[in-house]
């Protein structure tokens, strides 16, 4: 029985490939280091801004160096934080790591134009792995999963989606002399594996 909540994210990638018949995924447009697959077939086509690893193609997400159509599936895993874009102030930990957004606007533009390439890019059907996580930016919630639906509305339609709880995550900096944080969101402890299939 295949679940939509699992807490490792290569038993969310295994079942997504069963459902959707997929024997391994054509594409990764934002590759890393390929720990995300654990033991799972790296994808055919590695692609990413600045690559880590060899046979990795350096491009960015939006703007692919292949032909239309020309992919039956592709993962899409990227930066999802905010006030903490690389090479500027507010830098930590997790955004040295992952990278991120200085406002939640960038983070829009980005995955919008990624909706609109993997749709140039994916056959007919194809299917899209999205993993994305809500988030507070600037006191405000940003229900980021629900914004990537309807970003994708006239090219993807939502085929599953599954749960990846966090089993442990990085205390909220606090700077020296700062003021103590008051907490007024509940900390958001999940994220979404957005299966999205190619319409039209």
């Amino acid at each position: 029985m295949i679940r939509s909540v699992y807490y490792d994210q290569i038993d969310i990638l295994k079942s997504i490939m069963e459902l959707c018949g997929i024997n391994r995924f054509c594409a990764d447009v934002t590759y890393g280091n390929g720990k995300f697959y654990g033991d799972i077939e790296k994808p055919i086509f590695k692609g990413d801004i600045s690559p880590q690893v060899e046979g990795v193609t350096e491009c960015s997400s939006s703007s692919l160096p292949v032909e239309d159509c020309q992919f039956k599936s592709l993962v899409f895993d990227p930066p999802f934080l905010t006030y903490v874009k690389q090479a500027r102030e507010h830098n930590s930990i997790m955004a040295k790591r992952f990278g991120g957004y200085w406002r939640y606007d960038e983070l829009e533009k980005h995955y919008r134009e990624t909706l609109i390439e993997a749709n140039r890019v994916l056959d007919k059907k194809g299917i899209m792995v999205f993993k994305c996580q809500d988030i507070i930016h600037n006191h405000k919630m940003h229900c980021t999963h629900m914004n990537v639906i309807e970003w994708s509305k006239g090219m993807f339609r939502l085929k599953d989606l599954f749960i990846l709880p966090a089993k442990r995550r990085m205390p909220m900096p606090q700077q020296e002399g700062a003021k103590k944080r008051v907490q007024k969101h509940a900390r958001i402890f999940h994220s979404y594996f957005m299966v999205l299939e190619k319409v039209g």
